[in-house]
């Protein structure tokens, strides 16, 4: 595909408005000759209220001279994005990094395919992202490699919809995910957008959503958080894993967007209500959640990478590979205190 060049100068300076040009007349013109579009110097092209379909493709230059290109495809209108043109095994540089972090604000799971990744260049990508936690607070990590927690399929399939790690105050920003053995057919992960979900809510039940409060708890981590003698988390070691509460609407701390934040696996109980009550709402939450419209589905590949945004979406690990080999490889980055309507924050 050729590419059409656009200086610099044709983009104005504020994000909404580049977003506009770029799926505007500049941007259908390239489209329908067939052409990529490359910005000359750096632009962004996701505005918040953007649903272009259509690949979207920024050149950047390297130390060297050398230009990059990254490209994004959307593969859903809510949530996934397929981004194409990026080794990530070397250091990606601080513009390209400003535009992956600005993807996955926009889509909340980005999909790298055909990457070749030891454990220690997951972990040196992650870290261009923020700070890598260690592999989990329970489960054992990766000989030789304390921020790596490996999955296998042999030993455990998470075939239930969950957010990661919810059970504890800071869960993880993000999750990012590398397949080292996948199976022919099956496999497949779905996440969904807890933003979408809380959009698509009726005004009344966000408004009450907004103002609830949830504790999220595992008791058989806890049980072998007691039998190891405790566990270490925000470089501290906690003797006891203690139920968390979080707000059921949480807002995103770089988009500002709201989304609810509850899950089957690992919220207990709202706060303040009956047992009865308190599931009754949750049941409703998560079959709401759980809507295909907000969702994608990925099918893996050896070497593929998916990194997800831990305080935005579900995900959902598919069970239907029978005995066929499936082993990935999984950091992530630590995340902040939840807050929202119920529990501002900064």
């Amino acid at each position: 595909m050729a590419a059409v060049r656009f200086p610099f100068a044709t983009i104005p300076p504020n994000t909404g408005a580049a977003d506009r040009t770029l799926r505007g007349d500049t941007h259908r013109w390239a489209h329908d000759k067939g052409q990529s579009l490359v910005l000359e110097r750096p632009a962004l092209c996701l505005g918040k209220n953007s649903r272009c379909g259509r690949p979207r493709t920024w050149g950047t230059m390297d130390a060297m001279g050398v230009e990059t290109k990254l490209e994004i495809r959307a593969i859903s209108p809510h949530v996934g994005a397929e981004v194409v043109g990026l080794d990530l095994s070397e250091p990606l540089g601080d513009e390209v990094v400003a535009r992956v972090r600005a993807a996955l604000g926009r889509h909340l799971v980005l999909f790298f395919m055909d990457q070749d990744l030891s454990p220690d260049q997951q972990a040196a990508f992650a870290r261009q992202f923020g700070e890598v936690t260690p592999a989990h607070p329970v489960i054992p990590s990766l000989e030789g490699h304390p921020e790596v927690l490996p999955i296998d399929g042999r030993e455990d399939r998470a075939s239930w919809w969950h957010t990661d790690v919810t059970f504890l105050s800071t869960p993880p920003l993000g999750s990012i995910l590398h397949m080292r053995e996948a199976p022919d057919v099956g496999g497949d992960t779905m996440w969904v957008s807890l933003q979408a979900a809380y959009d698509a809510l009726a005004e009344p039940v966000r408004a009450m959503c907004d103002k609830l409060i949830a504790w999220h708890h595992d008791p058989w981590f806890a049980a072998d958080v007691d039998a190891n003698g405790g566990y270490e988390w925000d470089g501290r070691h906690h003797q006891k894993l203690y139920p968390a509460s979080h707000p059921v609407v949480r807002t995103h701390p770089e988009t500002h967007r709201n989304g609810l934040f509850v899950n089957s696996q690992f919220t207990r109980h709202l706060e303040g209500m009956s047992t009865v009550e308190s599931e009754a709402i949750l049941d409703m939450l998560y079959r709401h959640c759980q809507r295909p419209e907000f969702s994608c589905r990925f099918r893996w590949k050896v070497g593929a990478v998916a990194f997800w945004d831990n305080r935005a979406t579900l995900h959902y690990a598919l069970d239907d590979y029978g005995d066929d080999l499936r082993v990935a490889h999984r950091v992530t980055l630590r995340g902040d205190r939840p807050y929202g309507p119920a529990r501002p924050g900064a």
